[in-house]
């Protein structure tokens, strides 16, 4: 019996770009074209899987671990990148030293969380042809906080104040009867 990492790799070797049955109906039509066009910017060999990921996990494979797979059964250096259509995923580069792992990772931080497959591989290509990548990676994740204050966190303040000083307010008449009580035993003693 053939693993779907065999199946895969039959298939990537006749088309470096495979897009699962499945997603026909969620990533846009002539999704695998735009891909490999773009891919193809690279100037490298490329093999991309995109495929709903219980498709892969059927098999107890991560993305992270199909692609070895795939690398062993094609025996091909290239860029390997297997994702779903919401680009949830990684890529791995064999016989190359393109930082394509964080790239792919900075291309999901800087894409909008509703952004297709495309999209994402569109960001990969522009964050590795950038004058400088490992620049482009690092300020994305170094990026400063935003200077505007969440409304939730700024409300969530406000009620553990409101909260603190009730609980002092509410607890003074305790402790001031508590108090004199405590002098009252003191003088008939």
């Amino acid at each position: 019996m053939r693993s779907r990492a065999d199946l895969l790799a039959e298939r990537l070797k006749k088309r470096p770009v495979q897009v699962g049955d499945h997603e026909l109906r969620v990533v846009p039509e002539g999704a695998a074209e735009r891909i490999e066009q773009t891919l193809g910017a690279l100037g490298v060999p490329f093999f991309v899987v995109v495929e709903t990921a219980g498709l892969y996990r059927v098999e107890r494979e991560e993305p992270g671990e199909l692609i070895p797979l795939l690398r062993d059964r094609l025996r091909k250096k290239g860029v390997y990148l297997v994702t779903d259509p919401s680009g949830d995923g990684t890529a791995r580069q064999y016989g190359g030293a393109l930082p394509v792992e964080q790239a792919w990772h900075t291309a999901r931080m800087e894409m909008p969380y509703d952004a297709d497959v495309t999209e994402y591989v569109a960001r990969f290509v522009e964050i590795l042809k950038a004058p400088d990548v490992n620049a482009r990676i690092e300020a994305r994740r170094q990026a400063p906080k935003p200077e505007y204050q969440v409304r939730a966190e700024a409300r969530d303040r406000a009620e553990m104040k409101a909260f603190t000083i009730g609980a002092a307010v509410g607890g003074l008449p305790l402790l001031v009867l508590l108090a004199f009580r405590f002098v009252r035993k003191g003088a008939r003693k």
